[in-house]
């Protein structure tokens, strides 16, 4: 597997930068993944199925599931993850980011912020 930590470099995935959290699946059999495809999307997940090798494949691995946040950067890599792991990895991601609305953290300015 190719060790990678952002997929910045991936042009069909630069879209995603920014508003979604990206879980790319090269794997023969993805039904897995797929079957639990709503999950994702309620996560607001962009769920990527790569089923024969292609351009995804030949950069992150195969088999191979990657796991990026908001910004392409990559949380987990693995050649054999069960979905429920990478639903929690989603979760977390999501949780952890100081700046995102799920976070619960008010980020608003207030004039206090300045001095």
């Amino acid at each position: 597997m190719n060790a990678v930590e952002h997929l910045r470099g991936i042009p069909s995935l630069r879209p995603l930068r920014g508003h979604h959290p990206a879980v790319v699946v090269c794997l023969d059999d993805p039904g897995s993944f797929e079957e639990r495809e709503s999950e994702f999307g309620a996560l607001d997940a962009k769920l990527i199925v790569e089923r024969e090798p292609g351009d995804l494949s030949a950069r992150l691995g195969r088999p191979s599931v990657t796991v990026a946040d908001r910004h392409l950067e990559v949380a987990l890599q693995a050649e054999d993850v069960a979905p429920d792991v990478v639903i929690k990895m989603v979760r977390w991601l999501e949780i952890r980011c100081e700046e995102c609305p799920q976070s619960g953290v008010d980020m608003r300015q207030r004039a206090s912020d300045w001095g």
